[in-house]
């Protein structure tokens, strides 16, 4: 094979692939998720953690979007389930229970009972998440691949709860006055932490007027797109990086919470780099680029 032919073809030939027991696999994802509950997810929000990701990691998740490289997840998985004070809709992960579980040479699946304790609304509540992960040699996440199970279940329970808090039963009410905790949570955190060329809204009255006024409050599927829901999770990490989340709060999304994904492009997306199927089994994979 001469040069240029060399060349064209070294993106195309995947480093080989680690080749992990079932046991090793197991203690990779317990360590994932022993590391994801707070407080010690804390330690993993800087960008110079490694101990988690790779630094070209690729990741998804079914409810917000596609989240790449290590400095952007570090942020997202662990700054995002971090402030047990700060109002939010998830609160901080408290344990957990792996109750699926498969895995073959660098790829796990599980399916974990996670219990959160989500203190703005006085709330201890399991949830249910179902990931793959893929592990480079290192022990480093490559690729995952999250769905959030029975959320719409989960989001009904969180509003009840926010409902006894209001005195209210009343789910428009309940709807308002949650909408209006997170708009004041957020424009707070835009005053504070998003200043200079980071500013997004002019003053604090004008953020309330957006978030409350001109978008959706959104449904728990939608924490991707143009919603107020999305941007309470950007909320959540505007302060470790403004530079980057400051525009995910402001009235034009910064290209995560914006309406720009149809059904078939979600679900056909050509993201990841590396197949979820072993042995070349489904070379016609629709998930890879």
């Amino acid at each position: 094979m001469d040069f240029l032919l060399l060349v064209i073809w070294l993106p195309l030939i995947r480093a080989t692939p680690a080749n992990y027991t079932f046991n090793q696999l197991w203690s990779l994802t317990t360590h994932f998720w022993d590391n994801f509950l707070y407080p010690a997810n804390t330690a993993h929000i800087n960008p110079n953690d490694t101990t988690i990701f790779a630094d070209n990691v690729q990741g998804r998740v079914d409810v917000t979007r596609t989240f790449s490289n290590r400095d952007l997840n570090n942020e997202y998985i662990f700054g995002l389930f971090s402030q047990p004070s700060h109002p939010g809709i998830f609160g901080v992960p408290i344990a957990y229970n792996i109750t699926q579980f498969a895995a073959t040479q660098d790829t796990a699946v599980s399916t974990t009972v996670i219990t959160f304790n989500i203190s703005t609304f006085d709330l201890v509540i399991p949830g249910v998440i179902t990931a793959w992960f893929q592990f480079n040699s290192a022990g480093q996440v490559t690729q995952y691949d999250a769905v959030f199970r029975w959320l719409d279940l989960l989001f009904n329970q969180i509003l009840q709860a926010a409902g006894r808090q209001f005195h209210t039963s009343d789910p428009v009410g309940i709807q308002s006055r949650v909408a209006d905790l997170f708009a004041r949570t957020i424009c707070q955190t835009h005053e504070r932490h998003c200043l200079g060329a980071n500013r997004q809204y002019p003053s604090e009255d004008a953020c309330l007027e957006f978030l409350t006024q001109q978008i959706r409050f959104g449904q728990p599927y939608e924490m991707g797109r143009n919603t107020l829901l999305c941007r309470e999770v950007h909320d959540n990490m505007v302060r470790y990086n403004p530079d980057v989340h400051c525009a995910h709060i402001g009235p034009t999304g910064g290209d995560y919470c914006v309406d720009d994904q149809t059904y078939d492009g979600v679900v056909l997306e050509r993201y990841f780099r590396d197949s979820w199927v072993p042995e070349n089994y489904a070379p016609e994979n629709v998930w890879v680029a």
